[in-house]
């Protein structure tokens, strides 16, 4: 095995015969897949040029018995060309052939490369790694885990029934009573173009919520590189629509024989009552059955949640690391108290909305105690949060009328934009962008009406508004208040825009047309914009 790097990678890469000879090895490999084709490769290389090519083959100018595309990722981590985004990361080579090629590349990489880690995540099933657990001496420098690869089989007949059971039907039948409900695959550049922002929007709002990452915000070759995949017929598009908004979606990398849930899927939080990811799922697994694809990949990691639900099959997916002996010591031990705290708080974890907020608290404390270490005593100067399911109690203040004062010149605001709830900056208050997205999701889902006070691109305020027949929320129901009108609530202000936030308030008014008495709703923290809306509306 040889090694090629960088710009000697790139000229391999123009050579006619190694690219033919990389598409019949790519046919004669039984565990290959989808990402390790040259088109998926090559793409990712040129739009993340950034990430230097590392090439390991025996390629000769007339024959290729085995290949490994390669990278160094943001870790410092030798891993596979795509990181990631290539779900499986695995070498390419003939079965005869499987372990003197790999054997021959750690080799290479250790004398190369002799201080950094060579992780792939994941190998796909049917990988050829018996060796690793037959002979003694990898165990020094390997570390092999087994994780579930759930499937869906494109089996029409049984989806067909999944989406006929009695509270899926009714959810079906709830959605069409408003309105026109419509699958359909996106098949033209121009289609998937016109649609891609508004999946991206979805995406990074409830994966920020969730997990505090807005991929699409700061990795800007992301979106470029989902676009050349659709031009290459490498990345299947569904959507669900009602009428003409988009409820759900899914944009996965394709093989010949699976989608994989890899690339972005995304619901909208307005529906999210009506489980709009999972019927389209479904749609879309009897989609793929038509098409004569046989599985949809819901993707190793995760397997609980919506991911239980759909797979009807599994294999077993792997993950593997090269390290030197220290390392492999140190990630082990690592492992054990792992698994001993997940099992000591496995209780405490399960899949229901208490639990998954206490962990999510936990998880946040970090980045939390980051923002108020930056702010030092400033943090004292803003009111807080009012959060939907805080504990903190609420207070009311009754409107009975409201002053006419609109909004200045370079303010603006709009309804129920989601893309208006990303440009929030954690560094102007002391909440993180995870809990701010994660309190707006559920007062959206809870049926919460929003309207984001814009300066520019800068979010200066969230005003909601609640009307009579939805939920305040869990911890939110007022002290011996009998409401009878819809209630409004700030729940997040920049400081400095204090002083405009009775403008939004009115303009909002004006807008949605509330009927008076109106009742504001502020948490026990929101002293400062009590008293200012205390002083200019005279209550």
């Amino acid at each position: 095995m040889k090694i090629f790097l960088g710009e000697k990678a790139n000229d391999l890469f123009k050579d006619e015969k190694f690219l033919e000879a990389w598409d019949r090895l790519l046919g004669l490999c039984p565990w290959a897949t989808v990402f390790q084709s040259k088109e998926f490769v090559l793409t990712w290389y040129t739009i993340y040029n950034k990430y230097t090519p590392i090439l390991l083959t025996d390629w000769d100018g007339y024959k290729l018995n085995g290949l490994f595309t390669l990278t160094i990722n943001n870790k410092g981590e030798i891993t596979a060309a795509g990181t990631n985004q290539a779900e499986y990361q695995v070498w390419l080579s003939t079965t005869e052939d499987s372990y003197f090629i790999l054997k021959s590349s750690l080799k290479l990489i250790k004398r190369v490369f002799p201080n950094k880690p060579f992780v792939l995540k994941y190998l796909p099933p049917r990988s050829p790694v018996e060796q690793f657990n037959k002979e003694s001496k990898w165990k020094k420098e390997v570390i092999l885990k087994t994780h579930l690869q759930p499937l869906m089989v494109s089996n029409e007949k049984l989806l067909a029934q999944e989406l006929k059971k009695k509270n899926r039907k009714e959810k079906v039948n709830r959605l069409k009573r408003k309105g026109s409900l419509n699958f359909a695959v996106i098949s033209t550049i121009d289609e998937f173009l016109k649609i891609f922002d508004d999946l991206i929007i979805q995406s990074d709002f409830r994966k920020g919520a969730m997990y505090d990452k807005v991929t699409f915000q700061y990795e800007i070759e992301r979106k470029d590189f989902l676009i050349r995949l659709f031009e290459l017929g490498l990345l299947h598009v569904s959507i669900l629509k009602l009428d003409d908004e988009i409820i759900a979606s899914n944009a996965g990398i394709a093989g010949k024989e699976m989608v994989h849930l890899q690339g972005i899927n995304s619901h909208s939080p307005f529906y999210a009552k009506y489980s709009p990811g999972i019927l389209h799922f479904l749609m879309l697994g009897i989609e793929l059955g038509k098409s004569g694809i046989e599985y949809f990949d819901l993707t190793p990691g995760g397997v609980k949640g919506y991911k239980e639900i759909l797979s009807n099959c599994s294999q077993v997916a792997y993950e593997f690391k090269y390290l030197s002996p220290i390392k492999v010591k140190k990630e082990l031990l690592n492992e054990a108290i792992k698994d001993k705290l997940k099992s000591l708080f496995e209780g405490l974890l399960k899949q229901n909305y208490q639990s998954f907020k206490i962990a999510q608290q936990f998880q946040n404390g970090k980045k939390k105690y980051n923002l108020l270490s930056k702010k030092g005593l400033k943090f004292f100067e803003y009111d807080g949060m009012n959060q939907v399911f805080s504990s903190r109690s609420k207070t009311y203040l009754t409107l009975s009328s409201i002053g006419k004062e609109g909004l200045q010149k370079g303010f603006k605001f709009r309804e129920n934009k989601m893309a208006d709830l990303l440009n929030f900056d954690e560094s102007m208050g002391i909440i993180t962008r995870k809990e701010f997205l994660f309190d707006c999701m559920k007062r959206i889902e809870l049926g919460h009406s929003f309207f984001c006070l814009m300066s520019g691109n800068s979010l200066c305020a969230v005003l909601w508004y609640i009307p009579t027949n939805v939920s305040l929320g869990e911890l939110s129901s007022p002290q011996g208040k009998s409401l009878n009108s819809g209630v409004m609530a700030f729940s997040y202000y920049q400081s400095q825009y204090l002083s405009v936030t009775h403008c939004l308030l009115y303009s909002v008014i004006k807008k949605v047309d509330v009927p008076f008495p109106v009742q504001l709703q502020l948490c026990s923290s929101q002293t400062k914009l009590k008293n200012h809306l205390k002083l200019r509306l005279n209550v």
